[in-house]
């Protein structure tokens, strides 16, 4: 099993969502949530049968539509198994007073709340990073990491991952884009 970020512009996103409400007047995620298809068999269409199958029509029109605006518009992505995430976090934190014990992260109180410590804590398997976190837990790591244990790192057994990696998380800052984890 293996782990996919995808960096995406969130603002690309929006737009095609609005797109959407404008075009139907409902929002593509009360669409996701709530609809129900039209079927012959339900109540309201056993009293009006003329009206399902412009109903069907319209409503895969609309379902189409919403996978369009569901789909993320892939800028770049980081792929790496699940485990393996957990040690190149392990690794990274190692850089910046963040400490792996098991299960439990150890760190000093200063960086409760932020969006470094977010990073650290975050699902390896799914949600959303947004621009405003991955800016500024970039920006947080690059400000507290450790130079010279960064150039051990950078040079071991998991230099590729870790070169790799902070490269995709500077340029997803850079670019403002968003992150999914799937």
């Amino acid at each position: 099993m293996s782990l996919d970020i995808i960096a995406y512009d969130p603002k690309e996103t929006k737009a095609r969502k609005n797109k959407f409400k404008a075009k139907y007047g409902i929002s593509c995620d009360k669409f996701n949530d709530e609809m129900f298809k039209p079927d012959k068999d339900s109540f309201f269409y056993y009293l009006h049968p003329e009206l399902l199958e412009s109903d069907t029509k319209k409503y895969n029109e609309m379902e189409k539509d919403a996978e369009l605006v569901d789909d993320v518009n892939e800028i770049d992505n980081f792929h790496i198994g699940y485990g393996h995430f957990h040690f190149l976090r392990e690794r990274l934190g190692g850089l910046v007073g963040v400490r792996y014990d098991g299960f439990d992260i150890y760190y000093n109180d200063s960086l409760e709340g932020t969006p470094l410590i977010k990073f650290f804590f975050h699902s390896d398997c799914d949600g959303e990073f947004s621009t405003k976190d991955i800016q500024k837990s970039y920006e947080q790591f690059s400000k507290l990491y450790d130079k010279e244990k960064l150039q051990k790192e950078q040079k071991g057994e998991w230099a590729e991952e870790i070169n790799s990696f902070l490269k995709f998380w500077k340029e997803s800052a850079d670019k403002k884009l968003q992150w999914e984890f799937c």
